[in-house]
């Protein structure tokens, strides 16, 4: 009984991350075909942006409230209020620096997603998730094409920001339910802030490459280079899928060997693939994207030590000791960087692939190594 539940709460999660990955996929090359690869790299240095900002707004970090809402602790409210707060300071500062609202208000509808998504995950409401999974990128696609055709490539942020609200309801209900005791604040202070630095951290290796390759390489090498990262979202899906299934579970103290045995080895599948057969198909369908098929060729390979990185992941995050992590993010971080700096100024989109590579590879290395000593 208990694993036929478990495949049906892993289905549940499954359903929900690869129909809308599926969605936002078509909405992502679809678009692809249609702009340029400046215009693409452009889109995409705003949401780096954007996501930035939503980062710094979230003191009570989606992990940390999947663990605290997995554990039943009424502190999440008091965490949901003060991440608003900020996430409204953060459209503000945004608003006088580029003097367009639409980036702001992504940053916002970030932050109420990451609630949204915590509150399900964290009650482990499946269900709930891959409803709103669903909802949420068929919104993005309408939303952002619908504005695409009728104003400009110029507005379409404005459509990808109003499809996060979807998760409104969630992040008031969250807001209510407890008290706000900032005074659990200071009880709990060690395990939030490690876990927000560590997501300082982990957001240095998602979205400052992108800042870094533009003044390095322009705005079209951008372009390519995230077309290859929405190709490696889909490619890592699993992984995905797993730790958002495994994360809460390990929580209550629940670990399962075998299925992290399997989809650690379905990785070298997947990084296969993308090596061999992904190069060869890619300029068909993005002819303009020039790069994209020698970017994916190198990358894929970073999904292997990704996927080994989050077992370990939820692991420390279930013990409710951030520190660990925080060390890998520290050192991947440098190593991303320096990456981007050295190997993007002398070899190029290479250069960028293989920092990549690199730096999920030495974050898995941190965390084995303070694995094996905890």
């Amino acid at each position: 009984m208990r694993l036929i539940k478990s495949l049906k709460d892993i289905s549940l999660i499954g359903i929900g991350d690869v129909t809308a990955s599926a969605i936002s996929a078509i909405f992502w090359f679809y678009l692809a075909t249609l702009v340029l690869p400046e215009e693409y790299g452009e889109i995409h240095y705003f949401i780096g942006i954007a996501t930035i900002a939503s980062t710094l707004s979230l003191v009570g970090q989606q992990n940390t409230l999947t663990v605290y809402i997995s554990k039943n602790k009424s502190i999440f409210s008091t965490l949901f209020f003060i991440s608003l707060i900020c996430s409204i300071l953060s459209f503000i500062i945004l608003y006088v620096f580029f003097n367009r609202f639409d980036i702001g208000l992504l940053a916002i509808g970030f932050v109420i997603f990451a609630h949204g998504i915590a509150s399900n995950l964290g009650s482990q409401n499946f269900k709930k998730y891959t409803i709103y999974s669903i909802i949420q990128k068929s919104l993005m696609l309408i939303f952002s094409l619908s504005i695409f055709y009728f104003f400009g490539i110029e507005w379409i942020l404005l459509g990808i920001a109003f499809s996060y609200f979807i998760y409104s309801k969630i992040f008031i209900s969250g807001l209510k339910m407890n008290k706000f005791q900032f005074s659990e604040i200071k009880v709990n202070k060690k395990f939030i802030f490690s876990n927000y630095f560590l997501m300082l951290t982990n957001i240095i290796t998602t979205q400052v490459d992108k800042l870094l390759i533009v003044p390095i390489l322009g705005l079209a090498v951008l372009g390519n280079y995230s077309l290859a990262i929405q190709i490696l979202t889909i490619m890592s899906i699993l992984p995905s899928v797993i730790f958002k299934y495994v994360l809460p579970r390990a929580s209550r103290n629940i670990i399962d060997v075998k299925l992290r045995q399997n989809v650690i080895i379905f990785s070298f599948v997947l990084a296969g693939i993308g090596v061999l057969v992904l190069p060869t198909i890619l300029p068909i369908f993005f002819d303009k994207f020039t790069e994209v098929a020698v970017i994916i060729q190198i990358m894929s390979l970073s999904i292997i030590p990704l996927t080994i990185n989050s077992f370990y992941y939820s692991k420390f995050l279930s013990l409710e000791n951030a520190k660990i992590p925080l060390y890998g993010g520290i050192v991947s971080s440098i190593v991303l960087i320096a990456g981007m700096l050295i190997l993007g100024s002398v070899y190029g989109t290479i250069g960028i692939a293989v920092t990549h590579v690199l730096t999920y590879s030495s974050l898995c290395l941190v965390s084995y190594i303070m694995n094996k000593k905890l």
